[in-house]
């Protein structure tokens, strides 16, 4: 994708919105937004030199994700300081992105690059024990089918994406020179060995029907100096979830922290019950394994966008050597 021609293509659109979207049409810009974790969406910052903008664009495939956040969005932010919707885009603005939300833009920094993210870490924690116990979100969202088990649960958010993940990097094998054959192999064989555990653990076989956001890393928590936080990227909001998801993906930069290990496993286990705790492990396991197979499909797809081919490369390059060892180590 040709990046300037993309932002001069949101620029023009939000000159023409520029009443709707609050701001000053002849001197606004749009600037894309690198996303570490992907390209399944696209981002752009919209400034007028006073007022600034967020808007989102969704791929046709996942554009009932940001229909869903835009149809519970005032919940969110009334809530969880969710970013305040400002206009939903629903004409094609860039090809093959039929549909975004525009939002107010949030002068905060991602948790992880904040010196003391612990009193945050305190505060998100209670906002998730709310969220994933939230019936005015379930009874928003209910579609009348019936939840699945929890072991479903996980390979909808887990096995599947592996499975897609090494299906984009078998055809493109060719691009990836530092990975051996072998391994190929043992992904497959990995991914395997994840389901059946889900499907084996006793505590994987109850209903799934907690509310949860999904996609909690600290990129999609911001704060600010006076530890305030904003939770974004509410895409994969789901009211047939797992608690555990939210809590294994917000708690991974802490995981291997030993000290402070005893002190939120004890909390967990007290808001959110043993079997939550049971089923973290297995999500933990998968979530390092994210970090082996994931980024190799961010790796290939980058191929595309020629603009952040190389940050994006190395990244994941050294996300993949990093995490690939240490798995093998934790689990053989």
């Amino acid at each position: 994708m040709d990046l300037q021609l993309a932002e001069q293509r949101v620029r023009e659109w939000a000159r023409e919105h520029s009443h709707r979207l609050g701001l000053k049409g002849s001197t606004i810009e749009a600037k894309y937004i690198w996303n570490p974790g992907g390209f399944v969406n696209q981002s752009y910052r919209l400034s007028d030199g006073e007022t600034w903008r967020h808007v989102k664009f969704a791929r046709e495939d996942r554009t009932s994700h940001l229909q869903q956040w835009a149809k519970i969005s005032e919940h969110l932010t009334e809530h969880y300081n969710a970013p305040r919707l400002v206009q939903e885009v629903t004409e094609p603005v860039l090809p093959g992105f039929s549909y975004g939300l525009a939002f107010e833009y949030i002068a905060g920094k991602p948790l992880s690059s904040a010196s003391d993210p612990l009193p945050v870490v305190g505060k998100v924690l209670r906002a998730l024990k709310e969220l994933h116990q939230d019936e005015q979100l379930q009874t928003m969202l209910a579609d009348g089918q019936a939840a699945p088990t929890y072991a479903e649960a996980f390979a909808e958010e887990y096995i599947t994406r592996f499975e897609e993940d090494l299906e984009g990097i078998l055809a493109e094998r060719h691009l990836l020179d530092f990975v051996e054959d072998r391994t190929l192999d043992w992904f497959r064989a990995e991914i395997e060995t994840l389901r059946e555990m889900a499907l084996q653990m006793p505590c994987f076989q109850r209903q799934a029907a907690d509310v949860v956001h999904n996609d909690l890393n600290w990129q999609n928590i911001l704060s600010n100096d006076q530890h305030r936080f904003w939770m974004i990227d509410w895409d994969d909001l789901t009211v047939t979830g797992d608690a555990a998801m939210d809590y294994s993906v917000f708690l991974w930069p802490l995981y291997r922290q030993e000290k402070e290990k005893p002190i939120w496993k004890e909390r967990i286990i007290r808001e959110a019950g043993a079997d939550t705790f049971e089923r973290m492990e297995l999500y933990f396991r998968a979530k390092l394994f994210d970090d082996v197979i994931d980024v190799l499909a961010d790796y290939v797809e980058a191929e595309g966008m020629p603009e952040v081919k190389e940050e994006t490369r190395r990244r994941a390059k050294d996300i993949h050597l990093r995490a690939y060892p240490e798995y093998v180590r934790l689990y053989g």
